[in-house]
């Protein structure tokens, strides 16, 4: 099998090689910045139940949806983060991120090997599931659950081959703890269940072979003792605040959102172009599974199917998926290979001395993996902290220091950090608990189509600033013609469009967010020292063919960017939009090769 050499010291160093390949691979998966927006609410959480002595259950942090009731099912792992947070820092969380992952990788290249996989077999295995899972690795409650899930198969596995019974002890413990952190624990007995049918079965009417491709001494009590342990785990997930209802939480979040016009992307069928590696590596296991179904693990490969489905319905799950390939496809791989390296051997003219393909094939799988993770859609980003964009600091220390937004409407994005920096002084909109604003969310995606519905929404809400983030496109918009004419059809950004100018003014934008506040006598002031007359950075579009076609003035629009940078000289989406602009008034009136930073 791969990485399977003798030799002594060679074979020692090809370890050390191996595993040093292994480490880099952990370290690019997941040493990555805090890239969720629910970091910050988490962390308010955390600090609000350290500080109160309790776990809420209604919502503390809206003006919308003020005291709804709330599962708060991951309170545990909130104030773990917030102790962390507040110890280590950001930076310090992704470094404990990154050992936790280390530590699972380690458990899952021991399982191979115990399925009799050299280094290389084992490494290779657990790059997959690395390069795999690392858009889920994130400072997140999920995380809980992806380290969980397999450390549990883990401990049922080890249980299987060893008779122990502390194993199978520790499940329903973990499980108990896992529904603290995370409501994906409630996974594990599901996961369980099936292995422990296919266990009994194979221990009355031998389906499986083990590991040396001969029939294991199963002992057929280990089915009775599977399945009790899945049992008690089922009910040891009910061991939280919240009771039995941690199970209806991920139905209700589905139910919620299927009834939304517009899809959640976390909860949505994961695209073959967006995630090519999960639907290769889905099709692979199953052609695994289909050459070799005596060779698989009656427990773990199961799992790994099962995993497989619930990806290929929600994307949220395909890193579950992938922390489950190793245990699930580790003896039904190891069988192929050994197919493949025996029908090989038939056609192979001798190697020169010293040529050891397994440990080459391992080693350029591992060398790969890294950049795999660069080219390979989701991109990802490396770094310690909060990844860029995640924190805007300046644009909340605006809204704090002119007193403006009592009544902030804010994009979801942001919910989470203004809930982190402005409450109890200030509630927000919405954040990104979705389960809390079905009635919010309704209306809110009703009152979009529609200005006059819009700007009657925003008035009941008594909506006197605005939080925006920048749109990824823009948007249709059919003016009506005169005289009953067709109208014309324009593309206009989100801002504009729900804020326009003659009831809102741009007061303050940066890279992250712009800031706009109602046209009311009380942010008058606000609005006579910061307001931006003629440049709108997520409309510069539409400015820029208005400049072309004299409609607009260019003065005004390079005096505001240049009065922009000298206030913040680091904002990118400023120098890049009076390089644009620029060009005009050198005379160049060709439309822009590219748009500009974040536009």
């Amino acid at each position: 099998m791969i990485g399977e050499d003798v030799g002594g010291v060679a074979s020692r160093g090809d370890r050390w090689l191996l595993f040093g390949l292994l480490a880099l691979v952990v370290l690019a998966s997941s040493l990555t910045p805090i890239r969720n927006y629910d970091y910050w609410w988490h962390l308010k959480t955390g600090d609000l139940i350290l500080s109160r002595h309790e776990v809420p259950r209604a919502d503390p942090y809206s003006f919308t949806a003020a005291g709804t009731p709330w599962v708060d099912h991951e309170w545990l792992c909130q104030v773990i983060l917030y102790a962390g947070h507040t110890l280590l820092g950001p930076a310090g969380l992704v470094a404990l991120k990154t050992a936790l992952v280390l530590g699972l990788c380690l458990l899952m290249a021991a399982h191979a090997g115990r399925e009799g996989h050299g280094p290389g077999g084992g490494a290779v295995l657990a790059a997959a599931a690395l390069v795999g899972s690392s858009f889920r690795l994130d400072v997140r409650p999920e995380l809980a659950t992806i380290i969980l899930v397999p450390l549990v198969i883990h401990l049922v596995l080890r249980a299987r081959d060893t008779g122990g019974a502390i194993p199978l002890v520790l499940v329903p413990l973990l499980v108990a703890v896992g529904s603290n952190l995370h409501a994906g624990a409630v996974l594990a007995p599901a996961l369980l269940l099936p292995g422990a049918v296919l266990t009994w079965i194979d221990g009355r009417r031998p389906l499986f072979l083990g590991a040396a491709g001969a029939r294991g001494a199963l002992d057929r009590s280990f089915a009775p003792r599977l399945l009790l342990a899945a049992l008690s785990a089922a009910l040891a997930a009910c061991a939280n605040p919240y009771g039995y209802r941690i199970y209806a939480v991920p139905f209700e979040v589905r139910h919620l959102l299927a009834s939304l016009p517009s899809p959640n992307l976390e909860w949505a069928r994961p695209d073959l172009s967006a995630f090519p590696l999960f639907w290769l590596a889905t099709v692979a296991a199953v052609a695994v599974v289909v050459i070799v179904p005596r060779r698989i693990v009656p427990i773990a490969t199961p799992a790994l199917l099962l995993g497989a489905i619930l990806a290929a319905a929600h994307l949220r799950n395909i890193g579950l998926f992938f922390v489950l390939l190793p245990y699930g496809l580790a003896r039904p791989a190891r069988a192929v290979a050994l197919a493949c390296a025996r029908l090989w051997a038939r056609h192979e003219s001798p190697r020169p001395w010293g040529v050891r393909p397994g440990f080459v094939i391992a080693a350029v799988a591992l060398f790969c993996a890294v950049p795999l993770l660069a080219v390979l859609p989701p991109s990802i980003t490396w770094g310690l902290g909060v990844a860029p964009g995640n924190e805007p600091r300046v644009a909340v220390d605006f809204v704090e220091s002119e007193g403006i937004g009592k009544r902030l409407y804010n994009d979801v994005r942001f919910g989470g950090y203004l809930i982190w920096r402005r409450f109890p002084r200030a509630r927000v909109f919405i954040d990104g608990r979705n389960e809390i604003y079905p009635v919010l969310l309704r209306e809110v995606f009703v009152s979009l189509n529609d200005s006059r519905a819009w700007q009657a929404f925003l008035a009941r809400l008594d909506i006197d600033a605005a939080f925006l983030r920048y749109a990824p496109a823009l948007e249709r918009v059919v003016r009506p013609g005169a005289d009953g004419r067709p109208g014309d059809m324009f593309e206009r950004a989100f801002s504009v469009n729900h804020f326009p100018k003659d009831a809102w003014a741009l007061v303050y934008w940066d890279d992250d967010a712009m800031i706009v506040v109602r046209r009311s006598q009380e942010n008058a002031a606000v609005i006579a020292r910061h307001e931006y007359r003629a440049i709108q950075p997520e409309d510069w579009r539409y400015l820029y063919a208005g400049v072309v076609t004299g409609h607009e003035a260019l003065g005004p629009i390079l005096g505001e960017l240049r009065r922009k940078l000298s206030e913040d000289p680091g904002c990118a989406r400023a120098r890049s939009l009076l390089a644009t602009f620029g060009r005009l008034a050198q005379g160049l009136n060709t439309p822009p090769d590219r748009a500009p930073a974040g536009g």
